[in-house]
Formats: structure tokens, sequence, C-alpha cells
């Protein structure tokens, strides 16, 4: 065998364990969802919020998980109120509220995550520790990310008081929101710059 011929062999394996570029975009199987539960009266119910627009990339590093990187920029003032169960009259209060007061997209129109940390949990789990910005306040989070062939899903729990905000309450306290909120992802990526 040549040297050349022996040379590529041995590369060939490195080739295809390079990390690998994803671009992150909206796309219909791509959904970025907020759940915000109730308290007192309206106990059970759920404030259901989606992001349509937002954009980032994921580098992953097949061979060396703890390597790979992610960025993702969320567009606050897009922010859609999916409810089903609320008045036409609340509804329109509620989504009013996330984008006014709590989200205050005026101010802040972004929402941004840069990875800090990846850990394999498993072959395809990873525990993905970053920096999480919300109205201009930056705290760490933690996102617990599977991966299935391009499909990227997880979850993460956000409080409402890690960044100045009170849980809204109404009616004397008789109707409220937790503090925690569930932040769930899917994604498929594109691979590319």
């Amino acid at each position: 065998m040549t040297k050349p011929v022996a040379a590529a062999l041995i590369l060939i394996p490195a080739l295809f364990a390079q990390a690998q570029r994803y671009r992150i975009r909206p796309s219909e199987s791509n959904r970025l969802e907020l759940r915000v539960a109730k308290t007192g009266l309206y106990r059970g119910k759920v404030h259901v919020f989606t992001f349509p627009n937002y954009s980032g990339f994921l580098v992953y590093e097949p061979q060396k998980p703890e390597a790979s990187q992610v960025s993702l920029t969320i567009s606050a003032r897009d922010i859609q109120l999916l409810d089903t169960w609320l008045s036409a009259k609340d509804f329109k209060s509620v989504e009013e509220y996330a984008l006014k007061d709590m989200l205050a997209a005026e101010k802040y129109p972004d929402i941004t995550f840069s990875s800090t940390a990846v850990r394999a949990t498993d072959s395809a789990h990873f525990e993905v520790r970053g920096t999480l910005t919300i109205r201009g306040i930056a705290k760490p989070a933690v996102l617990n990310v599977g991966l299935s062939e391009k499909r990227f899903q997880g979850e993460a729990t956000v409080r409402l008081t890690d960044y100045g905000l009170k849980p809204p309450k109404a009616a004397l306290g008789l109707v409220g929101t937790e503090d925690e909120m569930k932040f769930s992802f899917r994604l498929i990526a594109a691979q590319g710059e």
C-alpha cells in the first residue's frame, strides 16, 4: 500500500467525526413553546405561548460532545398566545401583559441563550448549561436536550423571580401564576453556515 493511500485511509474516520455546524431557524416542524401554569381558581389551566421568530446555530461534535456549542436568539416581540380557554377580552389582556409587562419587548426585543458547557448523559441526551438573557438580565440556565438524527428536542425550567418578575395575581390573589415556567423546544436544524 502506498503512503498516500494509507494516509487517506487513516484520515477517513477523522473526516466523519468532525464538528457539524447547523443553522437554527423557523420552519413548520420547529416549535419553541412556553407553558405558564395558573394557581388559585384557575389551577390546572395553562397559558401556552410560542415564539415563531428566532435564529441561531449549533456546532455538534459527535466524538466530543462536550466541545459542542449552541447559540439562540428569540424575538420577544413576536410572542404568540395559543390559549383556547380564555374569552377574547382576557386573551388580548394576557397577550399584551406578556408582551409589554413581562417581556418588556419594546425595550428588550430579544431573548438569548448561549451555551457554556455540554455534558452527555448518554449517547442521545445532553445537559446543556449556558446563559439565558431575558429583559437584559443574564442568568445561568440548564437545558435537557435529546438528539435523534437532526432533530433536537428538550426543555428547561425558568423562574420569573430569577428575572426580577413577580408572578402576576388578580382578583385579590384568587387567580395567579406559578413562578416556574416550562420552556420546551423541538428543532430540526439545517446543516451549513
